[in-house]
């Protein structure tokens, strides 16, 4: 049950959303496209491990504009060649994916700069006022996803 704070009130959350919104669609603009992954559609091992030839098999896309942080790029060489990392954090408006009817989930995939990143933890703890009925954003970390685990493009 939220208590109704002294500070963030209706009105005021009214206010910060309609801010936040305007400031994410018209000035920062930076669009990602979001993969949810469809478990009924993704053959599965013993394990619950997906198959390796078949891959997951993903819902379509949708688009969605976030705020991206993005770190170095690391490189590591294990005798098989170059694996190249790159950890991103995406961070989505609550309000946005409510009304887009999207929830990220660990396993999602982000396709943002010709790359594709997998969801490996979510998190929902960025409170308005401490307080725990107001909730604002998914702040999704993530890592890169080789292409040939997704069943996303068709392969020819």
């Amino acid at each position: 049950m939220s208590l109704p704070g002294r500070y963030y009130g209706e009105r005021d959350l009214r206010f910060i959303n309609s801010i936040s919104a305007e400031l994410m669609r018209n000035i920062i603009e930076t669009l990602v496209v979001c993969y949810k992954i469809a478990t009924t559609a993704t053959t599965i091992n013993i394990y619950g491990e997906s198959s390796i030839s078949e891959g997951k098999s993903f819902y379509d896309g949708i688009e969605l504009s976030c705020i991206i942080d993005r770190g170095d790029i690391s490189s590591e060489d294990e005798g098989f060649g170059p694996d190249r990392d790159q950890p991103a954090v995406f961070k989505f408006r609550e309000n946005s994916c409510n009304d887009a009817n999207y929830y990220p989930e660990t396993g999602d995939i982000i396709f943002f700069n010709n790359r594709y990143h997998e969801i490996n933890n979510i998190v929902q703890e960025q409170l308005l006022g401490g307080q725990s009925g107001k909730s604002y954003s998914f702040i999704c970390n993530t890592q890169y996803s080789r292409l040939t685990k997704l069943n996303i493009l068709s392969r020819s």
